[in-house]
């Protein structure tokens, strides 16, 4: 079985190395053929050049370059259709953010929960038993927690708390399943592109599970890129979009 660790990437350059090292000591120890996409949604700073030149040195490591600034949503999809397009049905697609603040030690037991209970998504969340976050401020955290209730009303998929988490390992079946059904699976740019994908789930009785994440916020180097605004306005729009 295959597992591709699929990074979205804007302006990284400052700890990225960090996270492939991560990712890298992570290799030694698990059971599983583990690769790496990393798509560098047109940065301004040495992301890409630094990608490129590990990825010279680690045969698992690929970089695939959007020209400009796509936004979040485009740099999802691509990592979704190079999934599609290289990986079979039973293999995992795992997302994980790119800016050091996810561990990548916690594949493993995404994997172990996603196989031993047969499941199509596994999601490491702050809101399940032994998950938390450090370094956060507290309006992102009345945010989160503001998502998860809209989401558990309007989009309610059994067993999932955190549906903003871009943490999350996919059976790569169930992502052609609704490419399938939904011929754009993905149709905003925003951060919101994550909840959307969980919000089209919620209409195709997707067996989920979570395993607890610790999000490390205070290992992030530079500002969030999130848009709060922007992206409440988004999950509202799902209402319309997701019937």
């Amino acid at each position: 079985m295959k597992v591709l660790i699929g990074l979205p990437a804007y302006n990284e350059a400052a700890g990225i190395i960090h996270l492939f090292n991560s990712i890298a000591s992570y290799r030694e120890v698990s059971r599983y053929n583990i690769q790496v996409l990393l798509v560098d949604d047109g940065s301004s700073d040495n992301t890409a050049k630094i990608v490129s030149t590990y990825a010279q040195d680690h045969g698992y490591v690929t970089l695939v370059r959007h020209h400009g600034n796509k936004g979040l949503g485009e740099a999802v999809k691509t990592i979704l259709r190079y999934a599609l397009e290289n990986l079979k049905d039973d293999d995992v697609l795992v997302t994980m953010d790119a800016d050091n603040t996810h561990s990548p030690l916690l594949i493993e037991s995404m994997i172990e929960t996603l196989n031993s209970r047969d499941l199509d998504l596994v999601v490491a969340s702050r809101f399940t038993s032994g998950g938390y976050e450090i370094g956060l401020k507290v309006l992102r955290k009345l945010f989160s927690r503001g998502a998860r209730y809209f989401f558990k009303l309007f989009f309610r998929i059994r067993n999932l708390n955190d549906y903003s988490s871009g943490y999350r390992a996919y059976r790569v079946r169930i992502i052609r399943k609704a490419q399938e059904r939904w011929k754009e699976l993905i149709t905003t740019n925003g951060f919101d592109c994550m909840a959307e994908i969980a919000a089209k789930f919620s209409r195709m009785g997707v067996k989920a599970g979570e395993v607890p994440l610790i999000l490390h916020y205070q290992q992030k180097e530079g500002a969030s890129k999130m848009q709060v605004s922007k992206t409440i306005r988004g999950y509202f729009a799902l209402l319309a979009k997701v019937r």
